[in-house]
């Protein structure tokens, strides 16, 4: 971007070279104005912070990858059954929370 502007292209020039917004060309533009060539670095910490551990992230993951209990499976025999009737026969967010013991 900072290349494209300094060889004379405009923001909407270089936003269509680059297949992004003009939005995304200015602020990277105003920010090598602003900061030189630190002000391209990732400022990382941006964006929403996680609302779960790591720990609790992998017990949904692993959990996610089993069968739900309440989910009708075929007996050798050729019955149906579950092993929890009560339970939920899909995963779903709020079956997950309840399974997780997060309401």
């Amino acid at each position: 971007m900072i290349e494209l502007s300094w060889s004379g292209l405009r923001v909407p020039a270089i936003a269509v070279e680059l297949d992004c917004s003009q939005k995304t060309v200015r602020c990277w533009l105003h920010r090598f104005n602003r900061f030189g060539l630190q002000g391209l670095e990732d400022l990382g910490g941006q964006g929403r912070k996680r609302r779960i551990t790591e720990q609790e992230r992998s017990r949904i993951i692993s959990l996610v990858k089993t069968v739900p209990p309440g989910r009708l499976r075929w007996e050798p025999v050729g019955e149906l059954w579950a092993f929890d009737e009560s339970g939920p026969a899909e995963w779903t967010l709020d079956s997950l929370g309840s399974t997780c013991g997060r309401d």
